[in-house]
């Protein structure tokens, strides 16, 4: 087995943060353009993508190595049940505690970052650790 092989990935996950947060930004001042509750809702969609995410990538790259697989399977099941209720979660607690809400900006950010979140994963790659 060659070096290359045998080296620990190092997952880019301040990296996947700071694109999906520069995302959020960008379509959630496209949307203030149409109004203040348009980009106020499109922030929050967002948040509801990439906190839930967030978490979610924390949870599953803490643990690394081979001694540690069981706890990492383990974790990733775990973290996805929890990433899913804290979405249902934020979207409920916005469709009943925020009175105005521009739910075609809240949506269709949160399905932009959703789609933008895939194509991260396929775009950067886990490189070797040094």
């Amino acid at each position: 087995m060659s070096r290359s092989m045998k080296a620990i990935t190092y997952v880019p996950l301040k990296q996947w943060l700071t694109i999906e947060m520069a995302a959020l930004t960008v379509l959630s001042l496209l949307w203030l353009l149409e109004s203040r509750l348009a980009g106020y809702s499109a922030f929050i969609g967002g948040l509801i993508f990439v906190i839930p995410n967030a978490y979610f990538a924390h949870r599953t790259y803490r643990y690394q190595g081979a001694r540690q697989m069981h706890l990492a399977v383990s974790n990733i099941f775990r973290a996805e049940s929890i990433k899913l209720a804290l979405t249902a979660v934020f979207f409920a607690a916005v469709f009943t505690l925020m009175e105005p809400v521009h739910v075609p900006a809240l949506l269709f950010t949160f399905a932009v970052m959703v789609v933008l979140g895939t194509a991260l994963r396929w775009l950067i790659r886990p490189r070797p650790q040094r």
